[in-house]
């Protein structure tokens, strides 16, 4: 469990058992600097000793009380002050459930501030009331929401028979290591402050919402029916459709349970949400990527000179140099996938660079450069776009090696990406680009000849120049 370091004022303790399973009690394996450097009792809680030993020998800040009443899995909580310090601490016990070894956490938070302002604590409610400075330890820095271990506070403080019935939501983004990968950690981080606030913008002021994960949230709902948690799930989604980021859709496949009665176990409740969030997402997942593609293709029709005829076009020349060279199914497969995917990575470059009505600057070429990085990371999570991953990262590499990304030359160049690399700029050559006027074909074709073992493959070149000379076959 992570806790900010400003208040990272913690013990942690590891459960002994013997060889029969039985607890036997537990082993002290940290202790934070704020009991060294702050308080200077760092002497009495040595690694390695037993909880029963350091209660014996003296009481710090309150550890005799949590040793005779917790036990593992459980939680306890008590407001303590220190009269040698003249100090109020809150103190939390609870076992670490993300730990196998189920350490037991015992954590600090200094609320003498809340306490010489007069705010209240009602321990008797298991509520308390922190100032701003305190509320940082239970918010996720990054979204503003709640974090993992408030979410646990509050779903242990409303597991009360007043507040039923509780649902729980479960939230999982679909999608994210896509956007991590091709377009880098800070578009994922505003993908995941976008959802953060579609979510607070979409649930009352007394819901509970944490980000418990890196893509995961989850939402406490007090006194609220299933069917009422799952009208709340459709109406995010359809928020999330209306309101993309730029040039991504946000999708999140959720998951829903409810307590209904007070016998049940809502530790159980949150399993089962979790559950159905993940079958959710095993459905949802491939669909939402596909839809992500479908949105990406679209909007760069829209900014850039890359339409559906451009891919048509390439289509043609490429099948017609398979023909010629006699290729295989799964080559002609691959052809027609590289055609259709080969530069789905410049929804990641900027639109003023893609628009621009000039010759691109040094830096601007450099972003340019890199929608053949993007696209392959794209194309990863594309199941039938994945084989031809590579393809999209190499489909600017030269015949001379002086190609991006630079990572080939001459054979070592596939096949299907030679012959692409004819027809991509043969067609760009004839028809109108931002700032440059279309050639003729004899032209072009000339340029082609001219450019054989410098920027193509020189076979494959004189194989496409004889086709496309050939007045059938003039595009």
């Amino acid at each position: 469990m992570e806790y900010p370091s400003k208040y990272d004022f913690y013990l942690k303790f590891k459960p002994v058992y013997n060889k029969e399973g039985y607890f036997l009690g537990y082993v002290l394996i940290y202790v934070s600097d704020f009991f060294i450097n702050d308080i200077n009792i760092g002497a009495d809680l040595t690694i390695g000793k037993k909880f029963s030993e350091i209660v014996v020998d003296s009481d710090i800040l309150g550890l005799k009380e949590f040793y005779f009443n917790i036990i593992p899995k459980s939680k306890m909580k008590l407001e303590l002050y220190n009269e040698d310090l003249k100090r109020w601490y809150l103190i939390n016990a609870f076992t670490d459930m993300s730990n196998r070894d189920e350490h037991l956490i015992i954590h600090y938070a200094d609320i003498t501030e809340i306490k010489q302002n007069q705010q209240t604590v009602s321990l008797d409610n298991n509520i308390y009331y922190l100032n701003d400075r305190e509320r940082l330890l239970y918010k996720d820095k990054l979204t503003g929401l709640y974090n993992k271990t408030y979410f646990e506070e509050e779903l242990s403080r409303l597991d009360t028979k007043r507040q039923l019935p509780i649902s729980l939501i479960m939230g999982d983004i679909n999608g994210l290591k896509l956007i991590n990968d091709a377009f880098g950690h800070s578009m994922g981080d505003r993908a995941l402050k976008k959802a953060a606030e579609i979510m607070v913008n979409s649930f009352r002021d007394e819901d509970i919402i944490s980000r418990v994960g890196g893509d995961e949230f989850v939402i406490l709902l007090p006194m609220t029916t299933e069917k009422t948690a799952l009208e709340i799930v459709e109406r995010v989604k359809r928020k999330c459709e209306n309101n993309p980021l730029e040039y991504i859709k946000i999708n999140i496949s959720f998951g829903v349970a409810t307590k209904t009665f007070m016998d049940e176990d809502i530790n159980k409740i949150y399993k089962k949400a979790e559950d159905r969030m993940y079958f959710n997402k095993l459905k949802e997942s491939k669909e939402a990527k596909l839809s992500m593609i479908e949105f990406l293709k679209k909007r760069l029709e829209k900014i850039t000179y890359e339409t559906k005829s451009h891919y048509d076009r390439l289509k043609e020349l490429t099948l017609m140099m398979a023909e010629a060279l006699n290729l295989t199914e799964e080559e002609k497969e691959e052809l027609r996938l590289l055609c259709e995917f080969h530069d789905i990575g410049k929804i990641g470059v900027p639109k003023n660079i893609l628009q621009k009505g000039s010759r691109l600057n040094s830096e601007e070429w450099e972003d340019v450069k890199r929608h053949s990085e993007i696209g392959y990371y794209i194309a990863k999570e594309i199941k039938n776009a994945s084989a031809i991953d590579e393809l999209i990262l190499t489909h600017h590499e030269r015949w001379d090696g002086t190609g991006y990304p630079g990572l080939l030359k001459n054979n070592e160049i596939p096949l299907v990406v030679r012959i692409f690399a004819l027809a991509d700029a043969y067609d760009m050559m004839v028809n109108d680009r931002p700032f440059q006027t279309r050639m003729t074909k004899q032209v072009a074709l000339k340029e082609i000849k001219e450019q054989a073992g410098r920027q193509f493959d020189p076979k494959l070149a004189e194989i496409f120049v004889n086709l496309m000379e050939d007045e059938k076959q003039i595009v």
